[in-house]
């Protein structure tokens, strides 16, 4: 089985390169509209810039897997605003699109916690606009439907129930591009692992398993339990995961600067005899590249692990 580490947004080894500079809404108010939306879309080619030099430092690397920022072009969704991002940068996103395939690297995209289909009418139609937003950067780069989206359930707003029905009735409302993209993940405080994948079983999209969030809010059921049911979700799309560590006991949702690999390594173990033949692993870490690599650097020394790239691996 290959594994296949990554990391999120920014590479800390890059000297003041960030794919996230920000233009808020208050600045663009301060200038002429023109003015202010052209220096919108500037700061959006800068950071597209800055996502590329991240994406060369991938290839150098060995890492093919690499989550891009959200905010990555400012204000685009910003109902007074608004900046449809395959019409104005369709040389930057395909550029960026074509390094990826040539270097084989899977792109990625986690809105924020906001973004939800079982909310309230005002809620669900800005998350609508968002998660089109993020499916239209990876369409302009001209990417295939194993680059995914990823989103929480929701919240439970007093009855879970009720609120998980209130996404399936919204459902429909979401375009057949997003669905293509679209993932959903466990959370750390609400909707567990067994609850998340019943909802993807149902609407028929992956399951996104994020390991520290299963060990905050547990399921009836273990993740080796519910293996086989989460990468069928999948099914001949390469089957992606998340992993963080607890920064202490005292905070044990917040994520730490490294990955300690002990329970990664079970799940790793059971992925292997399930006959998965590949999994994705994104590192959700303070250190962002310096743990991917730590991460893939601590993997290969365990017996039966191969390191055959910077952050790929045989097992």
């Amino acid at each position: 089985m290959e594994v296949r580490i990554g990391f999120v947004s920014i590479a800390l080894a890059i000297f003041n390169n960030t794919p996230s500079s920000t233009f808020t809404y208050k600045l663009f108010q301060q200038r002429p509209f023109e003015e202010a939306m052209a220096r919108a879309i500037e700061v959006g080619r800068k950071n597209l810039r800055a996502t590329q030099r991240v994406l060369y430092f991938n290839a150098a690397h060995g890492i093919k897997l690499h989550r891009l920022s959200s905010s990555v072009i400012p204000l685009a969704t910003h109902p007074d605003v608004g900046i449809d991002v395959k019409a104005t940068y369709p040389e930057e996103l395909r550029a960026i699109g074509d390094f990826a395939k040539q270097h084989d690297i899977r792109l990625t995209m986690h809105p924020n916690q906001f973004t939800l289909l079982n909310g309230s009418e005002k809620v669900v139609s800005a998350a609508l606009k968002d998660l089109q937003y993020h499916t239209d950067l990876l369409d302009g780069m001209g990417l295939d439907h194993q680059h995914k989206v990823n989103i929480h359930i929701g919240g439970v707003y007093g009855d879970k129930e009720k609120a998980t029905q209130t996404l399936y009735d919204n459902f429909p409302l979401v375009p057949d591009s997003v669905r293509r993209r679209l993932t959903f993940e466990n959370d750390d405080k609400t909707y567990t692992l067994l609850e998340t994948l019943q909802v993807c079983e149902k609407v028929g999209q992956p399951m996104m398993f994020d390991i520290h969030h299963d060990w905050c809010n547990p399921s009836e059921q273990t993740p080796l339990e519910l293996l086989p049911r989460i990468a069928a979700t999948w099914g001949d799309t390469p089957m992606k995961m998340h992993v963080s560590s607890p920064k202490d006991e005292s905070d044990f949702r917040a994520h730490s600067d490294f990955i300690d690999p002990e329970r990664l390594l079970v799940f790793l173990k059971a992925c292997k005899q399930h006959g998965l033949p590949r999994i994705d692993v994104m590192v959700e870490a303070k250190q962002k590249d310096f743990a991917c690599l730590k991460l893939a650097e601590d993997l290969g020394k365990v017996r039966g692990i191969k390191r055959i790239e910077g952050a790929v691996l045989t097992m």
